[in-house]
C-alpha cells in the first residue's frame, strides 16, 4: 500500500467515523503534501547531537535609552494615535472571515486535526494486523565442509512466501510454499538438488487468548476513532466559542476606544471653557487645574485602551493563524442572538445526553469493563492446538519441480497445556483492571456532576446578562439626562460637576457595551454546555430552528458624533 492510498484508506476512515456520530461533524482530510517525505538513507549534520545556543554575554547586548524629547506625554500620546491609525491598506476582517480563515491556518486547529488523524492510522494499523499479511523472504548461503583432507563448498537457496491470518477468535493460520536448492559449487562432486513444500499450519488457543477477548485490541481501536471523531467535534465547537468571545472583546475594546475618545473631546471642552471662565474672573483657577488634571487622566486611560487593544489584536491574529505583522481591522460588529426560554432541570437532561465528552467518558467506562474481562481471562491456562500439515514434491528426484506427491504429505496436530502455576502479574493487572473500572466510573459520575453545574452557571450567567442588560440602558439614560442637564445650564455647573458628569457617561456606555457582549456570551455558553452547539463545515455556527440570528453594528453604538 502506497502512501496515497494510505490517505485515501485515512479520509475513508475519517468520513465514516463523522457520518456515525451524525450532528453535522466534520471530518479532516489528510493531506500527504504537508509531510516530509523523509529519506531512504538520511545524512545527518554532523552536529546534530550538540544543538547550537544563542546565549551572548550582557556586554555583548545593546541598550539605547528614549531620547528625553520624544518621552513626554504628548509625543507618547502622538505615537499612540499613529500605532492606532494602523495601515491605511488595512483588511476588514468580520467574524465569519475570521473563523474561516482559522480553519485553513490556526495551529491550534491543525494540531487537533492531526491528533483526529492519527487515531484514524492506528486504527489502519490494527486493521491491517487482521487482513491476510504474505510475506516472501529468500536466504542464500555458502557451507564449507572438510572430509578426509578434502574441503567442498555447497550453495543453499531458500525461498519461502508465506500468507498468514489471524483468526477471530484466537490464533491464526498460514499457508507457506517453501523452496530449497542446494548446488555443489565443487565441479567435482554431484549432487545437486531441489525441493518443494507447501504446508499449512495452524495454531489455535483454546482458554486463555479464546474467544472475543482476542478481538479487544481492534475493537477499541474502533472505539479510539468514535472517540477522536467526538472529540475533534468538541474541540470544533469549544474553538468556534472561543474565537468568538476573543471577537467579541475587540469589539468591545473598540467601543471603549471610542468612549474613551469621546470622553478626552468632552474633557478638553470643559477644560477650555474653565480657563475661558478663570481668564474672566468667573470662577476660581483651582478650577482650571481640576479640569486639565480630568483631561490628562483621560489620555492616559485611551492611551492603555490603545496599548491593550493592540495586544489582543495580535494574540487574535496569532490565534487564527495570521501572521503578527498582517494589516487588519476588525469589523465592530455585535452577534444579536435572540435569548432562549431556559429551564434549568431540562437544560441539565439535554447536557446529559448530547454533551460528547460525556458520551465518551460513558463509553470509556465499558472499555475499562472490557480490560477486566480481559484480565481474568489471562489468568487461565495456556491449552493450544496446533496442526501442520505438509506437502512435498517427489523425494525420489533430485529435481522436485512442481511435482508434489500427495501420497508423502506429512500431517501432525499436537494439544499442549501450560499449567497456570505462576499468575502473579495476571493477578496484579486484574486488580489494576478493576479499580481502574471504578475510577472511571466515579469520573464519570464527577463529569455530569460538573456538567450539571456549568449549565447551571451557564443559565445563572444568562439570567444575569439580562438584568444587566436592563440596568445599564437605563445607566446610560441616566447620565445622558445628567449630561443634558449641565448642558442646558452651564453657568451653573462646577468643573467638577462637569467632568463626574463626563466620568459618569463614559462609564455607564462602557458598561452597556460590556452589558451586550456578556448577553451574547451568555448565550452562546448555553448552547456550548448544553451540546446544542452546532458548526459547519465552514466554521459559521448552525442556528436551531427558531434561532434568529442578526448582526449589530458596533458603529451605532460608537458614533463619535453623538
Amino acid at each position: 500500500m502506497g502512501l496515497r492510498q494510505i490517505d485515501e484508506s485515512t479520509n475513508q476512515k475519517l468520513r465514516e467515523s463523522a457520518e456515525a456520530i451524525g450532528g453535522d461533524a466534520v471530518a479532516p482530510v489528510a493531506d500527504g503534501s504537508r509531510y516530509a517525505a523523509g529519506s531512504y538513507f538520511p545524512t545527518w549534520d554532523k552536529n546534530a547531537d550538540r544543538p547550537a545556543t544563542v546565549n551572548p554575554r550582557a556586554d555583548e547586548l545593546e541598550f539605547k535609552a528614549v531620547d528625553k524629547a520624544m518621552n513626554d506625554a504628548k509625543s507618547i500620546a502622538e505615537r499612540f494615535e499613529q500605532l492606532m491609525a494602523g495601515s491605511a491598506d488595512a483588511t476588514l476582517v468580520n467574524f465569519d472571515e475570521s473563523i474561516a480563515y482559522a480553519l485553513e491556518h490556526s495551529e491550534e486547529y491543525l494540531l487537533a486535526q492531526e491528533s483526529y488523524l492519527i487515531t484514524a492510522i492506528r486504527l489502519l494499523i490494527e486493521e491491517h494486523r487482521w487482513a491476510p499479511l504474505p510475506t516472501n523472504v529468500s536466504t542464500a548461503g555458502i557451507i564449507a565442509d572438510g572430509n578426509d583432507g578434502r574441503f567442498t563448498s555447497t550453495l543453499n537457496l531458500l525461498n519461502a512466501t508465506t500468507i498468514s491470518q489471524q483468526l477471530p477468535f484466537g490464533g491464526d493460520v498460514s499457508a507457506a510454499f517453501v523452496v530449497d536448492a542446494t548446488q555443489q559449487l565443487d565441479n567435482a562432486i554431484a549432487g545437486d538438488q531441489q525441493s518443494a513444500d507447501i504446508v499449512l499450519e495452524a495454531t489455535i488457543p483454546l482458554q486463555r487468548g479464546f474467544g472475543d477477548v482476542a478481538l479487544e485490541p481492534l475493537i477499541q481501536a474502533r472505539r479510539n476513532l468514535v472517540y477522536a471523531a467526538r472529540n475533534f467535534e468538541t474541540f470544533r465547537r469549544d474553538f468556534y466559542f472561543e474565537l468568538a468571545t476573543n471577537y467579541l472583546g475587540l469589539v468591545l475594546q473598540l467601543q471603549q476606544i471610542a468612549n474613551a475618545e469621546r470622553q478626552v473631546e468632552r474633557s478638553q471642552g470643559v477644560e477650555d471653557r474653565t480657563k475661558a471662565l478663570v481668564a474672566a474672573g468667573r470662577t476660581e483657577p483651582f478650577q482650571a487645574d481640576l479640569a486639565i488634571q480630568n483631561t490628562l487622566f483621560a489620555l492616559d486611560r485611551l492611551s492603555s485602551l490603545q496599548e491593550s487593544y493592540r495586544l489582543q489584536l495580535d494574540r487574535f491574529k496569532v490565534r487564527i493563524g495570521l501572521p503578527e505583522e498582517s494589516a487588519i481591522r476588525i469589523d465592530p460588529v455585535l452577534f444579536a442572538f435572540p435569548v432562549p426560554v431556559t429551564d434549568l432541570r431540562n437544560s441539565i437532561a439535554l447536557a446529559f445526553r448530547y454533551r460528547l465528552d460525556l458520551q465518551n467518558l460513558a463509553d470509556e467506562a465499558d472499555d475499562f469493563a472490557r480490560r477486566v474481562d480481559v484480565a481474568r481471562n489471562a489468568l487461565l491456562g495456556d491449552l493450544t492446538l496446533s496442526v501442520v500439515n505438509t506437502l512435498p514434491t517427489d523425494s525420489s528426484g533430485a529435481y522436485g519441480g512442481m511435482q508434489f506427491a500427495s501420497g508423502d504429505d506429512f500431517l501432525a496436530a499436537t494439544l499442549t497445556y501450560s499449567a497456570p502455576l505462576d499468575r502473579v502479574r495476571e493477578d496484579l493487572q486484574l486488580r489494576q483492571a478493576q479499580i481502574l473500572l471504578e475510577q472511571s466510573k466515579r469520573q464519570l459520575q464527577q463529569a455530569r456532576d460538573e456538567a450539571a453545574v456549568e449549565v447551571r452557571a451557564a443559565i445563572r450567567r444568562l439570567d444575569r446578562a439580562q438584568f444587566s442588560l436592563a440596568v445599564q440602558e437605563r445607566n446610560v439614560a441616566a447620565a445622558n439626562n445628567r449630561q443634558a442637564a449641565i448642558d442646558a445650564a452651564p453657568d451653573r455647573a462646577t468643573a467638577r460637576d462637569r467632568t463626574e458628569a463626563v466620568d459618569a457617561l463614559r462609564r455607564a456606555q462602557d458598561q452597556l457595551a460590556s452589558a451586550k457582549r456578556e448577553i451574547q456570551e451568555a448565550i452562546l455558553g448555553a448552547q456550548l454546555a448544553t451540546g446544542q452547539l452546532r458548526v459547519a463545515p465552514d466554521g459559521r455556527m448552525i442556528p436551531p430552528p427558531g434561532m434568529h440570528v442578526t448582526e449589530e453594528q458596533g458603529s451605532k453604538l460608537i458614533d463619535r458624533s453623538k
